[in-house]
């Protein structure tokens, strides 16, 4: 992995640390008032787990090789010359031996993002404006181009490379703790 680089959203991260940083106070706070600790611990802690699967684990690795995009519980790594695709509809995604993956860490902006399009956003020499995911005012916007400048640039010299890894420890975590929460409220 020459020359990498990391999308990962800053607002993204700023609101997974926002929310990591009110559950555990919830938590401190418990132990200072009274409260059921065990049902706080549990439930701010799935919380606190659950921000950081969302907003903070998942990002896409871009290097002159090929790219690596990490999800909650997977992780996709392919070389440039597997990537079919780089698609922007519903978030930025490659489409690898005729199957769609996607990045959590660039979803496509809504319908109402359309309206801040400006001519600026337009490709030169292209009259129509492109769709709301392509403008670079768009997290996917933004990863899709750096992607396609680098899948671009790739010379093809090495073997082919593609691997999914699934690690779903941090959401067993996530669940058990849940689980503790709530069984501590009804029971």
């Amino acid at each position: 992995m020459t020359n990498s680089e990391k999308f990962r959203p800053g607002s993204a991260v700023a609101s997974g640390w926002i929310l990591i940083v009110f559950f555990v106070g919830f938590i401190v706070q418990s132990f200072f008032y009274d409260g059921d600790i065990i049902a706080t611990i549990g439930i701010c802690g799935a919380g606190a787990i659950g921000s950081y699967l969302l907003f903070i684990k998942p990002y896409v690795l871009l290097f002159n090789e090929g790219i690596k995009i990490v999800n909650p519980t997977k992780e996709i790594t392919a070389t440039w010359d597997l990537v079919e695709e780089i698609e922007t509809r519903y978030s930025m995604s490659v489409t690898i031996r005729d199957k769609r993956y996607f990045a959590w860490a660039a979803p496509a902006p809504s319908g109402r993002h359309s309206r801040r399009m400006s001519k600026t956003d337009l490709l030169p020499g292209i009259q129509a404006p492109r769709r709301v995911g392509d403008s670079l005012k768009s997290d996917s916007g933004v990863c899709a181009y750096m992607a396609n400048i680098r899948r671009k640039d790739f010379v093809p010299g090495g073997a082919s490379d593609f691997e999914i890894i699934s690690d779903n420890t941090v959401f067993y975590i996530f669940s058990a703790l849940l689980l503790v929460g709530i069984a501590a409220v009804f029971f």
